[in-house]
């Protein structure tokens, strides 16, 4: 069931209907629902306590539907140098002439560099994988540091996983790294189930910083999404688990603290200290992460308190660390990340544009999803597409701003952001001004009549969803300018402009710039880059060189917190006209 809010009663996403058996409504419930609703039987499912024998109804809107997640990014290929390799090794066997210890004939056979085992499971397998194997053996070296013995030549079993940890879903590469490059060989997704504590970071700071109970549940729910996708892309590729030795790891900065256990406290408040910023590297047996058990877990490191380690990924993954021209990159998901770079200059930033664009806080808004409408045209009618070519349930992120955009274009919602009513509109086809409806909400824009939407329910876009639309673009417009301004740059001067994760795929580019969600730019110069964070996050499982060089862009990297910045709320309120920006 879907729980944007994380239970706490705000986003209306959890509609269940039940006439018995429950306690009286909340306070929470008759603000958001009013009392007609309720009358009906309509309660919210986070908020109604049972007293007795119930049943209870629940629409399809307030299921978790099969989610469109994006996995592709834009691709770049480097000389392959994983951390972890397989060294196959023919010794000479005991003799009294050559008495030398198990272990000492094996780190001799490898030569200088590499240092023994320093877990006592290695120490104790080694004798007995050794002589079981008549002594041709396969070292598993990772760094420089011998971690386990194979028998036979088993080099072509080596595989690593690169995982994006996002805020909504998760997403996992399985790369094979032996041979002449490094190849992805599967690809599974999923949601983030710690989105039933929350869809925003914020609500699940706020779970974490409860107790530690509270924050071993958050970390075990995200552990378990990925051991999931562990089991479903070693199926796919009839592997064992245990050929997975190495794990590299890219999310934002709460992410990365909650996939590792470690305590958000600083981040929940000003000025948002994170409680590291470092790359760490830790054994996949400590999270509970199925795979081998001597297999390392590399976590990219963050930029700063709402700045993480997705962002490194997008910039490794674009190459912005070496742009000569003026080049910015936005990823817009349940936070909005921008960075800007020129000849060598980073500057990077977190918006607080709210998770209008994921669904959460409009009125019937979804993640993409099948049944979300994600995109709409009006012309002489207005006509939506849905995903799955299913009856509409809900819009997504990429059809809020189609449907926006269309509505300033024919007059029915003004730069200002103000639903009109039909008579304020004469211009409007017929069939277009018939769907503006007023009502106790105030004024609605009916996308999918009840008729045409699934179970018989309607699509509208209110006059709230809009105000939240605009508060979303504003911010993240606001932000950009800014970060221009620290190369004494203007919106006009970028030369190219990168849009990355699912939203970026799929928006339509012209209803973007149409309501100055970003700026006026010629489209050859605006380039999608799919989920570039997943790439940097491959990038680093593939050569430990990307791995220094994602370090190094971590340091070189200047965080800007927004808030602090004189003439930011001027700015938010400039931004958030719908019309083309600059003007």
């Amino acid at each position: 069931m879907q729980a944007p809010c994380g239970g706490e009663g705000q986003c209306g996403k959890c509609l269940v209907k039940v006439r018995e058996g429950v306690e009286e409504p909340t306070a929470a419930e008759r603000e958001l629902l009013g009392e007609a609703r309720l009358a009906e039987g309509w309660r919210l499912a986070c908020q109604a306590r049972v007293a007795g024998e119930a049943t209870v109804e629940v629409p399809a809107s307030s299921l978790v539907a099969e989610h469109r997640i994006m996995s592709e990014g834009v691709a770049r290929e480097v000389p392959p140098e994983p951390n972890v390799r397989k060294v196959a090794l023919r010794l000479a066997r005991p003799s009294v002439d050559d008495p030398r210890a198990d272990l000492n004939r094996v780190m001799e056979a490898l030569g200088g560099g590499v240092r023994p085992p320093r877990r006592v499971p290695a120490l104790r397998s080694a004798p007995g994988v050794v002589r079981a194997s008549g002594f041709q053996v396969t070292a598993v070296v990772a760094g420089d540091r011998l971690v386990a013995l194979e028998q036979g030549d088993t080099r072509g079993e080596l595989y690593g996983l690169a995982v994006d940890i996002g805020t909504t879903t998760v997403v996992a590469y399985l790369c094979h790294l032996a041979g002449a490059g490094v190849k992805v060989v599967e690809v599974a997704s999923d949601l983030n189930s710690q989105a039933q504590f929350g869809d925003d970071v914020i609500s699940r700071i706020g779970m974490a910083n409860t107790s530690e109970k509270a924050l071993a549940e958050l970390q075990h729910a995200v552990v378990e999404v990925i051991n999931d996708l562990i089991e479903r892309v070693i199926q796919e590729a009839g592997i064992r688990a245990e050929a997975i030795y190495e794990i590299a790891v890219v999310g934002n900065t709460c992410m990365s603290h909650l996939f590792l256990g470690v305590p958000p406290a600083g981040l929940g408040s000003v000025p948002f200290v994170p409680s590291f910023r470092g790359a760490q590297y830790v054994r996949a047996a400590e999270l509970g992460i199925k795979v081998n058990p001597e297999a390392g877990v590399y976590v990219t490191p963050n930029i700063g308190g709402f700045v993480g380690a997705d962002t490194v990924g997008v910039i490794l993954a674009s190459e912005l660390d070496v742009s000569d021209g003026l080049r910015v990159a936005v990823d817009i998901g349940t936070n909005g990340e921008i960075v800007v770079a020129r000849e060598g200059e980073l500057y990077a930033c977190s918006t607080a544009a709210g998770p209008a664009f994921e669904g959460a806080k409009i009125s019937q808004g979804m993640r993409a999803a099948v049944g979300a409408i994600d995109s709409v045209e009006i012309g002489e009618e207005v006509r939506c597409h849905v995903i799955g070519e299913a009856s509409p349930q809900g819009l997504c992120g990429s059809g809020l701003v189609d449907a926006v955009a269309e509505l300033v274009r024919v007059g029915a919602v003004t730069e200002a952001g103000r639903m009109v009513r039909r008579e304020e509109a004469p211009g409007l086809p017929e069939k277009v001004a018939r769907r503006l409806i007023e009502n106790e909400n105030g004024i609605e824009f009916v996308l999918a009549w009840p008729e045409e939407g699934y179970a018989g329910e309607a699509v509208k876009l209110t006059a709230r969803d809009v105000r939240e639309t605009q508060l979303a673009k504003g911010a993240i417009y606001a932000g950009m300018e800014l970060m221009l301004e620290e190369l004494g740059a203007e919106p006009l001067d970028i030369q190219e402009l990168l849009l990355a994760g699912a939203f970026g795929n799929y928006i339509k580019r012209e209803s973007a710039l149409a309501i100055g969600l970003i700026p006026s730019l010629p489209v050859e110069r605006i380039r999608s880059v799919g989920n570039a964070a997943g790439v940097g996050a491959r990038l680093v499982l593939s050569s430990v060189a990307e791995r220094r060089r994602a370090e190094e862009i971590a340091r070189r990297v200047k965080h800007v917190t927004l808030s602090e910045r004189e003439g930011f709320y001027d700015r938010f309120a400039d931004a958030m006209m719908l019309r083309p920006l600059p003007v």
